[in-house]
């Protein structure tokens, strides 16, 4: 079999291409639009340790400016986690108020659930004497 090609069928291989472009955590926070700088300041705020400072592992922000979380809402963040020793990817969501979501799934849901929520009328009681 030569060089470049596949299994039997004589097809080229491919290449694994990376989802994500390995760049700074700081140059993500600069990327991100005003909206998700704000989310930022309020996440860290937040929590007890900032974000990127976990041993062993380093992180990158991104926000719906960046084109694999174009589906994220404006001020919604995602964190990206990488574990140096094993390569293993960890996602993180946060929303405005810096809640954290777990996957996709979740956001999807309470980003539906605040549509319902939306468009839902108020009731008023008029009261007449």
């Amino acid at each position: 079999m030569a060089e470049g090609e596949g299994s039997s069928r004589g097809q080229p291989k491919r290449e694994q291409i990376r989802k994500t472009e390995v760049i700074s955590y700081e140059k993500s926070v600069t990327q991100l639009s005003r909206e998700g700088r704000q989310t930022h300041l309020v996440v860290d705020r937040a929590r007890k340790t900032p974000l990127n400072t976990h041993s062993r592992s380093y992180s990158t922000v991104f926000d719906n400016t960046s084109p694999q979380y174009n589906w994220l809402r404006v001020g919604w963040l995602v964190e990206e986690r990488r574990i140096v020793l094993t390569g293993r990817l960890y996602r993180y969501y946060y929303d405005p108020l810096g809640q954290v979501y777990g996957t996709r799934y979740e956001v999807e849901q309470m980003c539906a659930y605040i549509d319902r929520n939306k468009n839902r009328k108020k009731r008023e009681i008029i009261i007449i004497d």
